[in-house]
């Protein structure tokens, strides 16, 4: 049996049910095996289930076995469903349905592709595959480019990738009513970030360039940018080195774009560098 439809009874009703709705809709069945209809209605909403393995849960409850949940909840007769949402029952039908009246039901509850790849990038911010997420949350928001969960989350996976550029310009379009607990975490992140990528060494080369500009400063500059991942500065000291002397520095310059690009593949500016450097080399 598919882990998504679960036989349920007074042990596991309320896990199963009103718990388990918290995370994802739960559709449950009152049926008896002695009952033809229900018997109908089981085998349309078992093909269902497995159909959409892991969007919902079917809890099935035999009345002939478990007569005080029947009872508890009030069921009349056979065959009775109902959807269960955030442990409380949103929707229902009572009789056999065919399967296109359920579907119309389990689309009002079931998640769209939008959210299917919502939490497919949280959970892959979880697992700490923050390229994934990035590319999964991008997905989300072609779809729903409004969807501020989705804006927050994807900033937060920039943030782990060193984006801080792109988190902060997501983070900038969140409007008042969606700054949540989320969105407050995600500011304070970008605030450290920023902290973290202003050191003292970046501060004085800076200053030195102010000061008397040359190609060894732009360099040493680009390196410590590389280092703390503010890669777009980085390669925007580095490029005009290349673009005057393709073995600038004995080849260092071009070791050092070189090894960006290929460290830093999932960063915004690293494909338009690219792209640069083989209108250099071609």
């Amino acid at each position: 049996m598919q882990s998504n439809i679960i036989d349920v009874s007074l042990d596991n009703f309320q896990a199963v049910i009103l718990e388990g709705s918290q995370s994802q809709p739960v559709m449950v069945t009152f049926w008896a095996p002695s009952h033809q209809e229900s018997m109908d209605l089981l085998t349309t909403l078992e093909k269902l289930a497995n159909e959409f393995s892991g969007q919902f849960v079917l809890a099935k409850i035999n009345c002939e076995q478990d007569q005080a949940i029947a009872m508890q909840f009030g069921v009349q007769a056979l065959p009775t469903t109902a959807m269960f949402v955030n442990g409380q029952p949103a929707d229902g039908f009572a009789g056999n349905q065919d399967e296109a009246a359920i579907r119309d039901i389990l689309s009002k509850h079931l998640p769209d592709e939008a959210d299917l790849l919502l939490q497919q990038g949280q959970a892959l911010i979880e697992q700490q595959d923050f390229s994934g997420a990035l590319t999964a949350l991008k997905q989300v928001l072609t779809l729903k480019p409004e969807l501020a969960v989705a804006q927050i989350t994807l900033a937060k996976a920039h943030i782990e990738l060193g984006h801080i550029t792109e988190a902060q310009a997501l983070i900038e379009k969140i409007k008042l009513v969606d700054q949540d607990a989320l969105y407050h975490a995600v500011v304070a992140q970008i605030e450290l970030a920023k902290q973290a990528a202003d050191t003292p060494e970046i501060r004085a080369l800076e200053a030195q360039i102010a000061e008397q500009p040359s190609p060894e400063l732009h360099y040493n500059l680009a390196v410590q940018y590389s280092q703390v991942n503010r890669i777009e500065e980085a390669l925007a000291l580095l490029f005009p080195l290349l673009s005057t002397d393709m073995n600038a520095q004995d080849g260092k310059v071009k070791q050092t774009f070189m090894d960006i690009l290929a460290t830093h593949s999932s960063d915004p500016a690293v494909s338009s560098y690219r792209r640069k450097l083989y209108s250099l080399l071609y």
